[in-house]
């Protein structure tokens, strides 16, 4: 008998990080109520050790065994040539009985849904969700929980929480992205390592200069540090409580790619956090949730500092760590003396032989593992807070050098010993109840929190001649639990006196109940048989979809000519322009489009027979986004609803809440990939589909059956999007409550260790973007575009002027229309490039056209 024992669950579910299995042990023996990690395939830290198949059935049975959910990531961007692959380890975790798939391919969560609804998935951070709108088009898309953008502040948490039946899962602890997750092509462009695939080399936290158009760099007086783009370490430690009130359900500490005691010693600290939370709750309100003793361990494993991140406010400069961008450590105390290849410091914390220590000198820094410790002369076990002790040292130090101690022995062996084989605490309660008379069976009723077993003994219960049955004696035998995951908590007796059991029957009723109670929960299974069938569906009305598609749309031939104002959209159609994109983000060193002139633009471009498309900013938070829905009720009533660019997720679902057969297109920020996120838009009705930047020529070749697939071939490529805007965070500080828009007094640029410049926009709303140093540029490559079937290209001409847009559209369109008059043109590329250099001496990029990502 096996019955489920029904509890609500716990308000707070702390959501730990594995690497490896030695972590996830540390997660799980520590107090993580859940963990997620990543397969061997499909993860987006691709280079962690991560699980086998064989190692994941190991680790969902361990968790499952304490209570504990198992979350799998394939959060990465899906080629279609890894589709069968990916078919099949979707079922392999769905017969393993993994608790959820975390995504972030829109095409992905739609295949999930039609071809195995059982699998819960849960929306990653990649998919760049930070709204309302964008939490009510998951809701369509199957979901059951969405892990919001790590810039969601604690106000717009709450509307969103309000808002969905959705759980909301938030970071609160670890390494942030400087860039919106999902978005960042930086690594990608750079060094071919995508974020979107996993494999990102974290470009950000290099050093960078801030440069000007003359070649100044504008920090060089201010001693600010060159790490310009590397964020301090996420701790929200103290904001547990805020986040239960706000309805948040899960909190995520981010290290997939940090060791054991790592995870052991944050998961440890923050369970005793939301364990102190009901004392708060209960009028102990202003105590701490976690001791100054606790801060400095979290201190200790790993910090570049600490931040609140995005939850209160944009902190600009107090996000950043830019003097290094590595773990700090804690301050240990300062060099007093070095002599004889013996150092003296004066201590500020306790010392131990194995803790690991840094020197901060004028020339750099210097580590070292602590040996032997002396004082006095006399060598000691430790050294203490204000003494001065001596150890040996080889390197450089003077008198005044501060010390930081990097690691801490003790620290990592408690973690080690918390997650050591063989000796797990991680351990379920049980309640017992063993009952009967003499002449019959015992009954044994065994239960933990979730369920309830019961058992019978082999034989029946007899009249005690020597050691009749007591309350103790069954205590002890039943509570013999070993190494299960159990412990005896509560036992009632209640049999008859004087009665008696074997020993070897009561040892056998517990071992039955345990083994029972040890048996995975039954789940709703599907056998592979039914889900091929599916599979076999899914690839039927995907096919039959595209050949619709192709019978019945004849797209014809065009260039888009993506523009930022008036005066640059001008000079596009002068050049010849059919097709135009016009508004995205509204530059500082530029007037952007109001609405009024893009309605303006609509009814000329109109007049003049251009196609026009109103372009979508990639990011806005809530208030934006009920600002852009207000102009959206505006410009439903046009004579002439203007047609949509969507770049965002909220946008279409915003787009779609006020007429659902508005007119619209995909932008790139949208991540298309593959067939299935293809066919996904297309379903719901967009007219043209600009393909990720990030794709290979042979995948845009197979992505060219789907008409109107638009691919960009010319224009700057933006790499990255952050609400932390470099130049007001170093150069504009504040005045009141305002910027002091530093930024639109002069270009700025961000220079790398190889002084490549980085043009730096930023937008009204303060956002920084990040473009690459070269232009992208397929110009040599149109003649093979076009044989593959490419309808429409794209140039990305948003900061360009209006002189190099009217040259540039005129090059691309004499180009493509001899392509098009012929598939045997004489067209060659050598005077339109020549033409090309001479407007960018600085050179191009073919991107990603020939070396891809995968």
């Amino acid at each position: 008998m096996n019955e489920l024992v029904t509890e609500k669950s716990l308000s707070l579910e702390l959501l730990a990080p594995a690497g490896s299995f030695e972590a996830f042990k540390a997660a799980v023996e520590n107090g993580a109520d859940a963990v997620y990690l990543g397969g061997k395939s499909f993860s987006a830290r691709a280079s962690a050790a991560n699980f086998d198949l064989e190692e994941l059935q190991k680790a969902v049975r361990y968790a499952h065994e304490r209570q504990v959910k198992v979350y799998v990531t394939a959060n990465i961007l899906i080629a279609d040539q890894e589709f069968q692959e990916l078919l099949n380890y979707l079922y392999a975790l769905h017969e393993i009985g993994v608790d959820a798939v975390i995504l972030q391919d829109v095409g992905v969560a739609e295949l999930i849904n039609k071809i195995l609804p059982e699998m819960d998935i849960h929306a990653s951070t990649q998919m760049t969700i930070n709204t309302s709108w964008g939490v009510h088009h998951l809701e369509s898309l199957g979901f059951s929980r969405v892990v919001l953008a790590r810039e969601t502040s604690a106000d717009e948490m709450k509307y969103i929480a309000n808002e969905t039946p959705l759980e909301i899962e938030v970071f609160v602890h670890g390494a942030l992205c400087i860039g919106y997750s999902g978005q960042c092509l930086m690594s990608s462009f750079i060094g071919g390592r995508s974020g979107n695939r996993g494999t990102c080399a974290q470009p950000c936290r290099m050093t960078y200069q801030l440069v000007n158009d003359e070649n100044q760099n504008l920090l060089a007086q201010k001693n600010t540090g060159e790490h310009l783009l590397s964020p301090r370490d996420l701790n929200l430690a103290e904001e547990l409580a805020e986040l239960e009130r706000i309805g948040i359900h899960s909190l995520k500490v981010e290290g997939r790619m940090k060791r054991p005691e790592y995870v052991a010693t944050v998961i440890r600290l923050y369970r005793q956090a939301i364990d102190r939370i009901g004392d708060k709750r209960e009028g102990n309100g202003v105590a701490p949730l976690l001791t100054p003793g606790e801060h400095q361990e979290l201190l200790q494993v790993f910090n570049r500092d600490f931040t609140s991140g995005y939850f209160r406010e944009n902190l600009g400069a107090d996000l950043m760590s830019y003097s290094r961008p590595n773990n700090r450590g804690t301050r240990l105390g300062r060099v007093t003396q070095f002599e004889d290849g013996r150092l003296s410091i004066k201590l500020e914390a306790a010392l131990h032989p194995g803790d690991g220590i840094e020197f901060w000198t004028g020339r750099g820094r210097e580590g070292v593992t602590v040996g032997q410790i002396w004082k006095s002369g006399i060598e000691v076990a430790e050294g203490l807070h204000g003494e001065t002790v001596q150890i040996e040292f080889l390197g450089i130090a003077h008198p005044g050098d501060r010390v930081f101690k990097t690691n801490d022995a003790l620290l990592m062996e408690k973690a080690r010993h918390s997650f050591q084989e063989g000796r797990e605490q991680r351990k379920n309660p049980l309640t017992m109840r063993l009952s009967g008379h003499e002449g019959d069976k015992l009954c044994l009723e065994v239960m933990d929190t979730q369920r309830k077993v019961t058992v019978y003994s082999a034989g029946v219960a007899q009249r005690a001649l020597k050691r009749p049955l007591t309350f103790d004696y069954a205590f002890q035998q039943l509570g013999r639990l070993g190494t299960t995951p159990f412990w005896l908590d509560k036992l009632e007796l209640e049999t008859d006196e004087g009665i008696m059991l074997p020993v070897s029957d009561l040892n056998e009723m517990r071992r039955l109940a345990v083994e029972e109670l040890l048996q995975i929960a039954p789940r709703q299974k599907v056998d592979r048989q039914t889900y091929k069938q599916r599979i076999e569906l899914w690839k039927q009305r995907q096919a039959e979809e595209r050949t619709t598609l192709i019978n019945f749309q004849k797209p014809i031939p065009q260039i888009s000519v993506a523009v930022s104002d008036t005066s640059t959209l001008q000079a596009a159609i002068k050049g010849g322009a059919k097709r135009v994109l016009i508004g995205g983000e509204h530059w500082r060193s530029r007037r952007s489009f109001s609405l009024e002139e893009i309605k303006t633009s609509f009814a000329d471009c109109r007049r003049q027979g251009v196609d026009c498309v109103w372009r979508l900013p990639r990011i806005l938070n809530q208030t934006q986004s009920d600002n852009l829905l207000a102009d959206f009720k505006k410009a439903a009533e046009w004579e002439h609803k203007p047609k949509l660019m969507v770049s965002n997720l909220s946008e279409l679902e915003m787009m779609k809440s006020i007429d659902s057969n508005w007119p619209f297109e995909v932008d790139y920020s949208l991540n298309v990939f593959n067939e299935a996120s293809l066919a996904y838009f297309w379903r719901l009705g967009a007219m043209k589909v600009t393909l990720s930047p990030e794709l290979h020529h042979e995948q845009l070749a197979h992505l060219a059956k789907w008409p109107g697939a638009e691919v960009i071939v010319f224009g700057d490529l933006e790499m990255m999007v952050s609400e932390y805007c470099p130049v007001g965070a170093t150069l504009g500080g504040k005045k009141g409550d305002h910027c002091a828009r530093t930024c639109v007094k002069e270009p700025h640029f961000l220079r790398d260790r190889m002084r490549y410049d980085f043009p730096v926009e930023t937008d009204e709303e303060c956002r920084m973007h990040l473009f690459n140093v070269k232009i992208l540029n397929l110009y040599e490559e149109l003649a093979q575009i076009r044989r593959m079937g490419i309808s429409t290209i794209r140039l990305q001409l948003t900061r360009q002027t209006p002189g190099q847009i009217k040259q540039i559209v005129r090059l691309f369109n004499e180009a493509w229309n001899s392509l098009n008059v012929s598939k045997k043109s004489a067209w060659t590329s050598n005077d339109g490039m020549s033409e090309l250099t001479s407007l960018f001496p600085e050179g191009f990029t073919k991107g990603h056209f020939f070396r891809g990502v995968l």
